[in-house]
């Protein structure tokens, strides 16, 4: 068993230092592909049926779905943390293949929104047809269009968290004992290596989850923050709701006219003291300078 995590490529280490970037670049990588393809695909059979189709319609008509989705990716993705753990895997189906009814419903909605409004500026009108009818031939697509994301957001995940490997303790049936043993176990790629608790610089709620931030390293912990909280060694202090920071990683705190503060990291990190744990946070510093 090793004692340190190795840096890893490159491409990796940006990878997990930049996810928002790497998420979003390949979602519009997708959403260009697919509206490319499926524009032109119904351009080139309107034109073998010598169906009358203006140039720009199926832009319109792909460019308005493929919109709404993506808006619709974010909010799926906080919904499926938050059922994560929650219910059994019969129940999750039920509850899938019943969200996918509100899913459609808003995608149609907004989407015949704004294709209206598309045609509206371009001096056309545009006809949904009949909605009873509509609505079933979209939510077929739509449905399916659902499960495909859940699985994609579920398998990204699971590459992420394969990557960056996640904190255990390393002794599973001692998860109960507090406070937290001095090293925790990490698994990483098949891997497993030592980390101490007194290197975890700061740590952020994540869902079900509690990210310990150490180095350039961000390491998912299964546990929840009032848990994590009472088991973390004395030097480890509450300054948000969502938020421990280690103090001995605090480079300096910045008050704000809204009577909350920002603590930066020597790590660069940024992170909020919220008024509720400000006092509290003011004492733990106080009591380690004496002690000092």
């Amino acid at each position: 068993m090793n004692t340190h995590t190795p840096p890893g490529s490159s491409v990796q280490q940006h990878f997990l230092q930049h996810q928002t970037g790497w998420s979003v670049s390949l979602l519009l990588l997708w959403a260009v592909a697919n509206t490319l393809l499926l524009s032109t695909t119904e351009l080139m059979e309107a034109r073998r049926a010598d169906y009358p189709l203006l140039w720009w319609e199926p832009w319109c008509w792909e460019i308005s779905s493929i919109v709404i989705v993506l808006l619709l990716v974010w909010p799926l993705a906080q919904w499926l943390s938050w059922l994560k753990g929650r219910f059994s895997l019969a129940a999750l189906i039920f509850i899938h293949v019943l969200a996918t009814l509100p899913f459609s419903v808003f995608h149609v909605s907004a989407m015949v929104a704004l294709r209206k409004l598309w045609y509206s500026l371009a001096a056309s009108s545009y006809h949904f047809g009949e909605w009873g009818y509509g609505f079933l031939y979209e939510y077929r697509k739509d449905a399916m269009t659902y499960f495909i994301l859940v699985a994609v957001i579920s398998c990204y995940r699971f590459i992420v968290l394969r990557l960056q490997g996640e904190a255990r303790y390393i002794d599973e049936s001692a998860t109960s004992a507090k406070p937290l043993p001095d090293r925790l176990l990490i698994k990483k790629l098949g891997k497993e290596f030592l980390i101490a608790v007194g290197d975890v610089a700061w740590v952020e709620a994540s869902g079900n989850y509690a990210n310990l931030h150490i180095g350039i390293s961000v390491y998912p912990m299964r546990i929840t923050m009032k848990t994590l909280e009472a088991r973390l060694p004395a030097e480890f202090c509450r300054v948000h709701r969502s938020v421990i920071v280690n103090i001995h990683y605090i480079d300096h705190i910045q008050p704000l006219d809204s009577g909350d503060a920002e603590i930066r990291m020597r790590s660069g990190h940024t992170v909020s003291l919220s008024r509720r744990y400000r006092e509290s946070c003011r004492a733990l510093l106080k009591q380690w300078e004496l002690a000092s």
